[in-house]
């Protein structure tokens, strides 16, 4: 017995089979296994079976309503013609686009890792008064709470009939009749993640120096080790918290250095979306970080439609931008849509974007859009048109996503 799950996925116990009696279940659920062909038993041999079958199955499932009188209603039931080799196909583009996404959020948190720290010691020693700027590298000094804004934030994430989303800070806004449903609170207490994140700081400083030559040395001469430095052992889910927890000015610096400074939001505003940002980029980086399914995975971290011209990015604008403020709905065709984009891979790369010049957008674009021309070449159209639905990318994403 064992168990196999996908993240986000309720864990289901499967009893372990033959390879003949995994083949003749897939046949039994109308998948195409000739038994005198080895290339599609082969497939099922050179993968995890249930990571293969189980994690990427859903676009070639045929609909309940049209399953065959023989199939059992209960179980799944493949569109016709659906083979192993093509579950594979998907299978190695999801593999292949990990790569290219991955690629993509190192560099970045590469270059969040020095603007942070830079900005920290431009604004404490530059404009900063009465710091005690010759001991500022030691750890001792600089993580003490002095250097950080621990305040709590509430936030509000207002969704209006229009489809318009916007955050409104402090004060719960009330419900008017723009909007679709209650605003939703969140609460950023940030004295927690101050302690959560020194806590995790000084463990990982005693990892390091056990594990890590250069980092023991360098204590064992200095006796501290500098923020440079130590954001180098720091993981993006850190370096996260680490800039959500910087004051307000500090952040801003980082906002003007990486360009994440323009439209008219509020400077707030600009900082908290900044962290959403970065906050989405770091779950990716640990999902592609450790080979999880990519492809389908879902977004929920809401991100301001003014921030940085997200909302331009989606064929609804024009409709959304004629109902915003007003009481009447968009249709509820494109609502639907833009939901569904929001929340697919469009958004990361909304997200990826943001830290590119209009060359490196392009290649980017360009590489994606080649694995989907791939994966289209390898898969019947029905379970392709799925895929991209799934994806959130079922539009012409590549001509919307632009500097």
């Amino acid at each position: 017995m064992g168990f196999f799950r996908f993240k986000g996925e309720v864990p289901v116990e499967k009893n372990y089979t033959t390879l003949r009696g995994r083949l003749d279940k897939l046949r039994d659920r109308g998948m195409d296994i000739p038994k005198d062909k080895e290339k599609e038993r082969a497939v099922i041999k050179r993968h995890n079976y249930y990571n293969l079958i189980n994690g990427y199955k859903t676009p070639f499932l045929e609909d309940k309503n049209n399953y065959p009188g023989y199939a059992d209603p209960d179980e799944d039931f493949y569109i016709r013609g659906t083979s192993p080799s093509h579950l594979e196909s998907l299978y190695l583009f999801d593999e292949r686009l990990r790569r290219i996404f991955l690629d993509r959020i190192l560099k970045i948190e590469q270059q969040l890792k020095d603007i942070i720290v830079q900005s920290f010691y431009e604004y404490h020693t530059d404009c900063g008064k009465n710091k005690l700027v010759d001991i500022l590298h030691r750890e001792s000094e600089y993580l003490r709470r002095d250097y950080y804004d621990l305040s709590t934030v509430n936030t509000f994430v207002v969704n209006e009939k229009s489809a318009h989303k916007y955050t409104v800070l402090g004060t719960h806004p009330g419900r008017d009749n723009t909007m679709k449903r209650k605003p939703k609170e969140f609460t950023i207490n940030k004295d927690e993640i101050y302690h959560s994140l020194i806590a995790i700081i000084y463990r990982q400083i005693g990892q390091q120096r056990k594990k890590t030559e250069s980092i023991r040395a360098y204590l064992n001469t200095h006796t501290y080790l500098p923020m440079w430095i130590l954001s180098n052992i720091l993981t993006f889910g850190n370096i996260s918290k680490m800039f959500e927890i910087q004051k307000l000015d500090v952040q801003l610096l980082v906002l003007n250095k990486l360009k994440l400074n323009n439209g008219t939001l509020t400077d707030e505003l600009k900082v908290l979306n900044a962290t959403r940002v970065i906050h989405i980029l770091g779950l990716f980086r640990n999902s592609c970080a450790h080979n999880e399914r990519f492809y389908c995975n879902n977004i929920h971290t809401p991100i301001d439609d003014d921030f940085m011209g997200y909302l331009e990015k989606f064929p609804q604008y024009a409709n959304v931008m004629r109902h915003k403020g007003t009481n009447s709905y968009l249709n509820s065709s494109d609502a639907k849509k833009l939901e569904r984009y929001r929340h697919g891979i469009y958004t990361l790369m909304y997200c990826i974007s943001l830290f590119l010049n209009n060359s490196e957008l392009t290649k980017f674009k360009n590489e994606v859009r080649k694995e989907f021309a791939l994966l289209q070449s390898s898969i019947a159209t029905r379970p392709y048109k799925e895929v991209e639905k799934l994806m959130g990318l079922d539009f012409d994403w590549y001509s919307y996503l632009t500097k």
